[in-house]
Protein backbone atom coordinates (compact mmCIF):
# COMPACT_ATOMS: atom_id res chain seq x y z
CA UNK A 1 0.00 0.00 0.00
CA UNK A 2 1.50 3.32 -1.05
CA UNK A 3 2.10 6.17 1.32
CA UNK A 4 -0.78 8.18 -0.11
CA UNK A 5 -3.22 5.42 0.86
CA UNK A 6 -2.00 4.85 4.41
CA UNK A 7 -4.80 5.17 6.95
CA UNK A 8 -4.38 7.93 9.51
CA UNK A 9 -2.54 7.11 12.71
CA UNK A 10 -5.00 7.09 15.58
CA UNK A 11 -2.25 8.33 17.88
CA UNK A 12 -1.68 11.45 15.74
CA UNK A 13 -2.10 14.56 17.85
CA UNK A 14 -4.70 16.95 16.44
CA UNK A 15 -3.41 20.48 15.85
CA UNK A 16 -5.68 23.49 16.38
CA UNK A 17 -7.14 24.61 13.07
CA UNK A 18 -8.82 27.85 11.97
CA UNK A 19 -10.57 28.07 8.60
CA UNK A 20 -12.22 30.80 6.53
CA UNK A 21 -13.86 30.38 3.12
CA UNK A 22 -15.14 33.21 0.92
CA UNK A 23 -16.05 33.91 -2.71
CA UNK A 24 -16.52 37.12 -4.72
CA UNK A 25 -17.89 37.69 -8.22
CA UNK A 26 -15.09 40.11 -9.15
CA UNK A 27 -15.45 43.28 -11.22
CA UNK A 28 -16.29 41.95 -14.67
CA UNK A 29 -18.71 39.06 -14.18
CA UNK A 30 -22.43 39.60 -13.67
CA UNK A 31 -22.80 36.48 -11.54
CA UNK A 32 -20.69 34.15 -9.45
CA UNK A 33 -20.16 30.62 -10.78
CA UNK A 34 -17.78 29.60 -7.97
CA UNK A 35 -18.56 27.67 -4.80
CA UNK A 36 -16.50 26.93 -1.68
CA UNK A 37 -16.73 24.65 1.35
CA UNK A 38 -16.91 25.67 4.09
CA UNK A 39 -18.48 28.97 3.11
CA UNK A 40 -17.94 31.02 6.24
CA UNK A 41 -20.90 33.10 7.32
CA UNK A 42 -23.30 31.44 4.86
CA UNK A 43 -25.39 28.25 5.00
CA UNK A 44 -24.71 27.38 1.35
CA UNK A 45 -24.96 23.62 1.78
CA UNK A 46 -27.47 21.69 3.88
CA UNK A 47 -24.97 19.09 5.08
CA UNK A 48 -22.75 20.17 7.97
CA UNK A 49 -20.32 17.60 9.42
CA UNK A 50 -20.71 17.06 13.13
CA UNK A 51 -17.98 16.71 15.77
CA UNK A 52 -17.82 12.95 15.27
CA UNK A 53 -17.33 13.32 11.50
CA UNK A 54 -14.56 15.87 12.03
CA UNK A 55 -12.82 13.72 14.63
CA UNK A 56 -12.80 10.62 12.38
CA UNK A 57 -12.26 12.14 8.93
CA UNK A 58 -10.85 15.60 9.55
CA UNK A 59 -11.76 18.94 7.99
CA UNK A 60 -12.63 18.84 4.29
CA UNK A 61 -11.83 21.98 2.21
CA UNK A 62 -13.15 22.43 -1.35
CA UNK A 63 -13.11 25.09 -4.11
CA UNK A 64 -15.09 24.57 -7.36
CA UNK A 65 -15.05 26.91 -10.39
CA UNK A 66 -18.16 26.61 -12.56
CA UNK A 67 -17.95 26.27 -16.37
CA UNK A 68 -20.71 26.89 -18.93
CA UNK A 69 -22.22 30.28 -18.15
CA UNK A 70 -23.62 32.06 -15.11
CA UNK A 71 -26.55 29.78 -14.31
CA UNK A 72 -25.18 26.50 -15.62
CA UNK A 73 -21.76 27.05 -14.05
CA UNK A 74 -23.23 27.99 -10.68
CA UNK A 75 -25.49 24.92 -10.62
CA UNK A 76 -22.61 22.65 -11.63
CA UNK A 77 -20.20 23.91 -8.95
CA UNK A 78 -22.77 23.76 -6.16
CA UNK A 79 -24.00 20.34 -7.22
CA UNK A 80 -20.49 18.89 -7.34
CA UNK A 81 -19.43 20.26 -3.94
CA UNK A 82 -22.61 19.07 -2.22
CA UNK A 83 -22.17 15.51 -3.52
CA UNK A 84 -18.42 15.42 -2.77
CA UNK A 85 -18.87 16.57 0.84
CA UNK A 86 -21.67 14.09 1.55
CA UNK A 87 -19.86 11.16 -0.07
CA UNK A 88 -16.60 11.88 1.71
CA UNK A 89 -18.08 11.97 5.23
CA UNK A 90 -20.29 8.93 4.51
CA UNK A 91 -17.49 6.82 3.02
CA UNK A 92 -16.62 3.56 4.84
CA UNK A 93 -13.15 3.01 6.26
CA UNK A 94 -10.49 5.47 7.33
CA UNK A 95 -8.29 5.63 4.25
CA UNK A 96 -8.73 9.38 3.92
CA UNK A 97 -6.77 9.79 0.66
CA UNK A 98 -8.75 7.07 -1.09
CA UNK A 99 -12.00 8.39 0.36
CA UNK A 100 -11.23 11.88 -0.91
CA UNK A 101 -10.43 10.62 -4.41
CA UNK A 102 -13.55 8.45 -4.50
CA UNK A 103 -15.77 11.32 -3.31
CA UNK A 104 -14.63 13.53 -6.22
CA UNK A 105 -15.17 10.71 -8.72
CA UNK A 106 -18.70 10.17 -7.41
CA UNK A 107 -19.39 13.91 -7.61
CA UNK A 108 -18.36 13.84 -11.28
CA UNK A 109 -20.68 10.90 -12.08
CA UNK A 110 -23.61 12.54 -10.30
CA UNK A 111 -23.02 15.89 -12.02
CA UNK A 112 -22.78 14.25 -15.44
CA UNK A 113 -26.11 12.49 -14.96
CA UNK A 114 -27.72 15.72 -13.76
CA UNK A 115 -26.50 17.72 -16.76
CA UNK A 116 -27.63 15.00 -19.16
CA UNK A 117 -31.09 14.85 -17.60
CA UNK A 118 -31.54 18.61 -17.90
CA UNK A 119 -30.16 18.81 -21.42
CA UNK A 120 -27.41 21.17 -20.33
CA UNK A 121 -24.39 21.06 -22.61
CA UNK A 122 -20.92 22.49 -22.24
CA UNK A 123 -21.27 22.80 -18.46
CA UNK A 124 -19.17 21.50 -15.60
CA UNK A 125 -16.69 22.67 -13.00
CA UNK A 126 -13.17 22.31 -11.66
CA UNK A 127 -12.43 21.10 -8.14
CA UNK A 128 -9.54 21.41 -5.74
CA UNK A 129 -9.96 19.54 -2.43
CA UNK A 130 -7.93 18.98 0.71
CA UNK A 131 -8.40 17.17 4.01
CA UNK A 132 -6.62 18.15 7.25
CA UNK A 133 -6.76 15.41 9.84
CA UNK A 134 -4.56 15.71 12.90
CA UNK A 135 -1.22 16.87 11.49
CA UNK A 136 -1.68 15.34 8.02
CA UNK A 137 -2.73 17.02 4.76
CA UNK A 138 -4.37 15.12 1.84
CA UNK A 139 -4.76 16.90 -1.55
CA UNK A 140 -6.62 16.06 -4.81
CA UNK A 141 -7.77 18.08 -7.82
CA UNK A 142 -9.41 18.17 -11.27
CA UNK A 143 -8.99 21.25 -13.47
CA UNK A 144 -7.04 24.47 -12.81
CA UNK A 145 -8.14 25.32 -9.24
CA UNK A 146 -5.12 25.02 -6.97
CA UNK A 147 -3.91 24.05 -3.49
CA UNK A 148 -0.92 25.86 -1.92
CA UNK A 149 1.10 25.26 1.24
CA UNK A 150 2.78 28.18 2.99
CA UNK A 151 5.50 27.40 5.49
CA UNK A 152 8.05 29.83 6.89
CA UNK A 153 7.12 32.52 4.39
CA UNK A 154 7.65 30.17 1.40
CA UNK A 155 4.78 29.15 -0.86
CA UNK A 156 4.58 25.79 -2.67
CA UNK A 157 1.94 24.67 -5.15
CA UNK A 158 0.66 21.17 -4.27
CA UNK A 159 -1.50 20.56 -7.39
CA UNK A 160 -1.00 20.43 -11.18
CA UNK A 161 -3.28 22.35 -13.58
CA UNK A 162 -5.24 20.34 -16.13
CA UNK A 163 -4.93 22.84 -19.00
CA UNK A 164 -3.54 22.94 -22.52
CA UNK A 165 -0.80 25.32 -21.42
CA UNK A 166 0.29 22.88 -18.70
CA UNK A 167 0.55 20.09 -21.30
CA UNK A 168 2.76 22.29 -23.46
CA UNK A 169 4.91 23.03 -20.46
CA UNK A 170 5.18 19.34 -19.54
CA UNK A 171 6.39 18.51 -23.06
CA UNK A 172 8.86 21.40 -23.10
CA UNK A 173 7.05 23.33 -25.78
CA UNK A 174 6.86 26.51 -23.68
CA UNK A 175 8.70 27.85 -20.62
CA UNK A 176 7.11 28.52 -17.23
CA UNK A 177 7.14 32.24 -17.97
CA UNK A 178 5.45 31.70 -21.32
CA UNK A 179 2.86 29.42 -19.72
CA UNK A 180 1.52 32.36 -17.65
CA UNK A 181 0.43 34.24 -20.76
CA UNK A 182 -0.24 31.31 -23.08
CA UNK A 183 -3.80 31.27 -24.53
CA UNK A 184 -4.03 27.62 -23.60
CA UNK A 185 -3.92 28.45 -19.89
CA UNK A 186 -7.74 28.77 -19.88
CA UNK A 187 -8.43 25.69 -21.98
CA UNK A 188 -9.28 22.81 -19.63
CA UNK A 189 -8.18 19.29 -20.50
CA UNK A 190 -10.02 17.75 -17.55
CA UNK A 191 -13.13 18.82 -15.56
CA UNK A 192 -16.12 17.45 -13.69
CA UNK A 193 -19.34 16.77 -15.60
CA UNK A 194 -17.76 16.55 -19.06
CA UNK A 195 -17.79 12.72 -19.12
CA UNK A 196 -19.22 9.90 -17.08
CA UNK A 197 -15.84 9.21 -15.50
CA UNK A 198 -12.85 11.42 -14.72
CA UNK A 199 -9.31 10.85 -13.51
CA UNK A 200 -8.70 12.56 -10.17
CA UNK A 201 -5.12 13.44 -9.21
CA UNK A 202 -4.33 12.40 -5.63
CA UNK A 203 -1.02 13.63 -4.21
CA UNK A 204 1.11 12.14 -1.44
CA UNK A 205 0.04 13.27 2.08
CA UNK A 206 2.11 15.95 3.82
CA UNK A 207 2.89 16.21 7.52
CA UNK A 208 1.94 19.64 8.87
CA UNK A 209 3.63 21.71 11.56
CA UNK A 210 2.22 24.59 13.66
CA UNK A 211 2.17 27.79 11.64
CA UNK A 212 1.50 26.13 8.28
CA UNK A 213 -1.17 27.69 6.06
CA UNK A 214 -3.16 25.73 3.47
CA UNK A 215 -4.74 27.79 0.67
CA UNK A 216 -7.29 26.59 -1.89
CA UNK A 217 -8.24 29.04 -4.66
CA UNK A 218 -9.77 29.39 -8.13
CA UNK A 219 -7.96 30.84 -11.14
CA UNK A 220 -9.72 34.15 -10.48
CA UNK A 221 -7.01 34.72 -7.84
CA UNK A 222 -3.96 33.18 -9.49
CA UNK A 223 -4.58 34.99 -12.81
CA UNK A 224 -4.57 38.35 -10.97
CA UNK A 225 -1.97 37.78 -8.22
CA UNK A 226 1.30 35.85 -8.53
CA UNK A 227 2.51 33.28 -6.01
CA UNK A 228 4.98 35.57 -4.22
CA UNK A 229 2.34 38.26 -3.72
CA UNK A 230 -0.09 35.64 -2.40
CA UNK A 231 2.43 34.61 0.24
CA UNK A 232 3.00 38.25 1.26
CA UNK A 233 -0.73 38.96 1.55
CA UNK A 234 -1.32 35.92 3.78
CA UNK A 235 1.78 36.43 5.95
CA UNK A 236 0.82 35.97 9.62
CA UNK A 237 -2.76 37.19 9.30
CA UNK A 238 -5.67 35.10 10.62
CA UNK A 239 -7.61 33.22 7.91
CA UNK A 240 -10.44 35.72 7.66
CA UNK A 241 -8.11 38.67 7.24
CA UNK A 242 -5.93 36.75 4.78
CA UNK A 243 -8.95 35.80 2.64
CA UNK A 244 -10.15 39.38 2.53
CA UNK A 245 -6.72 40.65 1.54
CA UNK A 246 -6.41 38.13 -1.27
CA UNK A 247 -9.84 38.96 -2.75
CA UNK A 248 -9.18 42.69 -2.46
CA UNK A 249 -5.84 42.36 -4.26
CA UNK A 250 -7.39 40.39 -7.14
CA UNK A 251 -10.07 43.05 -7.56
CA UNK A 252 -7.49 45.84 -7.47
CA UNK A 253 -5.60 44.11 -10.29
CA UNK A 254 -8.71 43.88 -12.47
CA UNK A 255 -11.02 41.24 -11.00
CA UNK A 256 -11.60 39.66 -14.40
CA UNK A 257 -13.11 36.45 -13.01
CA UNK A 258 -14.87 35.15 -9.91
CA UNK A 259 -12.50 34.94 -6.94
CA UNK A 260 -12.76 32.10 -4.40
CA UNK A 261 -10.43 31.23 -1.51
CA UNK A 262 -10.35 28.89 1.49
CA UNK A 263 -7.61 29.60 4.04
CA UNK A 264 -6.74 27.17 6.85
CA UNK A 265 -4.10 27.99 9.46
CA UNK A 266 -2.67 25.13 11.50
CA UNK A 267 -1.90 25.76 15.17
CA UNK A 268 -3.96 28.95 15.44
CA UNK A 269 -7.32 29.97 16.93
CA UNK A 270 -10.46 29.11 15.01
CA UNK A 271 -12.27 31.65 12.89
CA UNK A 272 -14.95 31.78 15.56
CA UNK A 273 -12.31 32.14 18.29
CA UNK A 274 -10.49 35.13 16.83
CA UNK A 275 -12.54 37.44 19.01
CA UNK A 276 -12.69 41.21 18.76
CA UNK A 277 -8.96 41.57 18.15
CA UNK A 278 -9.03 39.16 15.23
CA UNK A 279 -12.12 40.79 13.80
CA UNK A 280 -10.55 44.24 13.99
CA UNK A 281 -7.36 42.94 12.47
CA UNK A 282 -9.33 41.48 9.57
CA UNK A 283 -10.65 44.89 8.52
CA UNK A 284 -9.12 47.09 5.85
CA UNK A 285 -7.84 50.59 6.58
CA UNK A 286 -10.90 52.34 5.17
CA UNK A 287 -13.20 50.05 7.13
CA UNK A 288 -11.33 50.80 10.34
CA UNK A 289 -11.52 54.56 9.65
CA UNK A 290 -15.25 54.38 8.95
CA UNK A 291 -15.94 52.39 12.11
CA UNK A 292 -13.80 54.76 14.19
CA UNK A 293 -15.67 57.77 12.78
CA UNK A 294 -19.03 56.15 13.48
CA UNK A 295 -17.97 55.30 17.02
CA UNK A 296 -16.91 58.92 17.59
CA UNK A 297 -20.25 60.18 16.30
CA UNK A 298 -22.12 57.80 18.59
CA UNK A 299 -20.08 59.03 21.57
CA UNK A 300 -20.90 62.68 20.74
CA UNK A 301 -24.61 61.92 20.42
CA UNK A 302 -24.61 60.05 23.73
CA UNK A 303 -22.80 62.92 25.47
CA UNK A 304 -25.34 65.42 24.10
CA UNK A 305 -28.20 63.21 25.23
CA UNK A 306 -26.77 62.83 28.73
CA UNK A 307 -26.27 66.60 28.97
CA UNK A 308 -29.85 67.28 27.90
CA UNK A 309 -31.28 64.78 30.39
CA UNK A 310 -29.10 66.17 33.19
CA UNK A 311 -30.19 69.74 32.45
CA UNK A 312 -33.86 68.75 32.41
CA UNK A 313 -33.46 66.91 35.71
CA UNK A 314 -31.68 69.92 37.30
CA UNK A 315 -34.38 72.29 36.14
CA UNK A 316 -37.04 70.05 37.61
CA UNK A 317 -35.28 69.83 40.98
CA UNK A 318 -34.44 73.55 41.35
CA UNK A 319 -36.60 75.67 43.70
CA UNK A 320 -38.72 78.24 41.81
CA UNK A 321 -37.65 81.90 42.22
CA UNK A 322 -40.23 83.77 44.40
CA UNK A 323 -42.11 86.56 42.64
CA UNK A 324 -41.81 90.05 44.18
CA UNK A 325 -44.86 91.01 46.32
CA UNK A 326 -46.68 94.29 45.90
CA UNK A 327 -46.44 96.79 48.79
CA UNK A 328 -49.83 97.46 50.40
CA UNK A 329 -50.56 101.07 51.32
CA UNK A 330 -53.10 101.47 54.22
CA UNK A 331 -55.18 104.63 54.26
CA UNK A 332 -56.26 105.62 57.79
CA UNK A 333 -60.01 105.86 58.16
CA UNK A 334 -61.67 108.21 60.66
CA UNK A 335 -64.65 107.05 62.68
CA UNK A 336 -66.92 109.41 60.74
CA UNK A 337 -65.81 107.84 57.51
CA UNK A 338 -66.62 104.36 58.62
CA UNK A 339 -69.14 102.84 56.33
CA UNK A 340 -71.21 99.91 57.31
CA UNK A 341 -70.48 96.91 55.19
CA UNK A 342 -72.90 96.37 52.44
CA UNK A 343 -72.55 92.64 52.38
CA UNK A 344 -74.05 92.10 55.86
CA UNK A 345 -76.60 89.34 55.50
CA UNK A 346 -80.20 90.32 56.30
CA UNK A 347 -81.57 89.34 59.67
CA UNK A 348 -83.27 86.00 59.80
CA UNK A 349 -86.98 85.93 59.28
CA UNK A 350 -89.59 83.96 61.07
CA UNK A 351 -90.65 82.29 57.91
CA UNK A 352 -90.85 78.57 58.46
CA UNK A 353 -91.56 76.19 55.61
CA UNK A 354 -94.97 74.69 55.65
CA UNK A 355 -95.21 71.45 57.53
CA UNK A 356 -91.87 71.89 59.36
CA UNK A 357 -91.98 72.02 63.21
CA UNK A 358 -90.34 74.92 64.99
CA UNK A 359 -88.26 74.72 68.11
CA UNK A 360 -89.99 77.68 69.71
CA UNK A 361 -93.82 77.88 69.51
CA UNK A 362 -95.14 81.12 68.12
CA UNK A 363 -96.58 83.24 71.02
CA UNK A 364 -100.20 84.28 70.91
CA UNK A 365 -100.98 87.94 70.88
CA UNK A 366 -102.96 88.18 74.19
CA UNK A 367 -103.80 91.82 74.94
CA UNK A 368 -102.62 93.04 78.30
CA UNK A 369 -105.12 95.41 79.93
CA UNK A 370 -103.68 98.67 81.17
CA UNK A 371 -105.27 101.30 83.28
CA UNK A 372 -104.35 104.57 84.80
CA UNK A 373 -105.75 105.32 88.24
CA UNK A 374 -107.71 108.57 88.22
CA UNK A 375 -107.54 110.57 91.39
CA UNK A 376 -110.85 111.70 92.80
CA UNK A 377 -111.89 115.11 91.74
CA UNK A 378 -113.42 116.10 94.95
CA UNK A 379 -111.46 117.49 97.83
CA UNK A 380 -111.78 115.29 100.84
CA UNK A 381 -113.10 116.96 103.94
CA UNK A 382 -110.68 117.61 106.66
CA UNK A 383 -112.59 115.39 108.90
CA UNK A 384 -112.36 112.54 106.55
CA UNK A 385 -109.56 110.14 107.13
CA UNK A 386 -108.27 109.01 103.89
CA UNK A 387 -108.48 105.32 103.43
CA UNK A 388 -105.88 103.72 101.21
CA UNK A 389 -107.29 102.26 98.11
CA UNK A 390 -106.04 99.37 96.02
CA UNK A 391 -106.53 98.58 92.45
CA UNK A 392 -106.82 95.23 90.78
CA UNK A 393 -106.06 94.40 87.23
CA UNK A 394 -108.69 92.80 85.19
CA UNK A 395 -107.11 89.63 83.94
CA UNK A 396 -109.09 88.50 81.02
CA UNK A 397 -110.07 89.57 77.67
CA UNK A 398 -113.08 91.61 76.81
CA UNK A 399 -113.47 95.26 77.69
CA UNK A 400 -110.84 97.32 79.41
CA UNK A 401 -110.60 97.21 83.17
CA UNK A 402 -111.94 100.38 85.10
CA UNK A 403 -110.54 101.04 88.54
CA UNK A 404 -113.15 100.69 91.26
CA UNK A 405 -113.05 102.03 94.77
CA UNK A 406 -112.54 99.40 97.41
CA UNK A 407 -113.38 101.64 100.43
CA UNK A 408 -116.97 101.82 101.70
CA UNK A 409 -119.11 104.61 100.30
CA UNK A 410 -118.66 107.92 102.05
CA UNK A 411 -121.19 109.10 104.56
CA UNK A 412 -121.29 112.55 103.11
CA UNK A 413 -123.72 113.16 100.34
CA UNK A 414 -122.36 112.69 96.87
CA UNK A 415 -121.12 115.72 95.13
CA UNK A 416 -123.38 117.55 92.95
CA UNK A 417 -121.14 117.10 90.04
CA UNK A 418 -120.45 113.47 89.07
CA UNK A 419 -116.80 112.60 88.63
CA UNK A 420 -115.55 112.45 85.16
CA UNK A 421 -115.08 109.10 83.67
CA UNK A 422 -112.05 107.99 81.70
CA UNK A 423 -112.47 106.37 78.30
CA UNK A 424 -112.27 102.60 78.23
CA UNK A 425 -108.80 101.14 77.72
CA UNK A 426 -108.03 99.61 74.37
CA UNK A 427 -106.07 96.38 73.67
CA UNK A 428 -102.59 97.21 72.54
CA UNK A 429 -100.72 94.16 71.25
CA UNK A 430 -97.12 94.00 72.39
CA UNK A 431 -94.56 93.41 69.79
CA UNK A 432 -92.19 90.45 70.17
Amino acid sequence: MSAMHQPPDSATAALPLSVWGATDKGRRREGNEDAVFPHSGSDTFPFVPGPQHLAQRGQLLVVADGVGGARAGREASHWAIRVAVERYYDAPGLNLGANLQAAIEQANASLYQYLQSTGTREAGCTMAAAVIHGDMLYVANVGDSRVYLLRGGQITRRTVDHTLAQQKLAHGIITPEEAKSDPGSHVLTRSLGAAETVHVDLFPPIKLVPGDVVLLCSDGLTDMVDDEEIARLIDNHPPRKAAQRLIAAANRNGGLDNISVVVARVGGGGAQGEGIAGWWESLEGKQKAAIAGLAGLIVLVMCALVAAVSYAYYEGRREPTPMPTATAYVVPVTPEATVAPTDTPPPPTDTVPAGQPTSTPRPTSTPTPTFTPVPPTRTPLPTDTPTPTSTSSAGGGGGGGQPKPTSPPPTNPPPTNPPPTSPPATDTPQPR
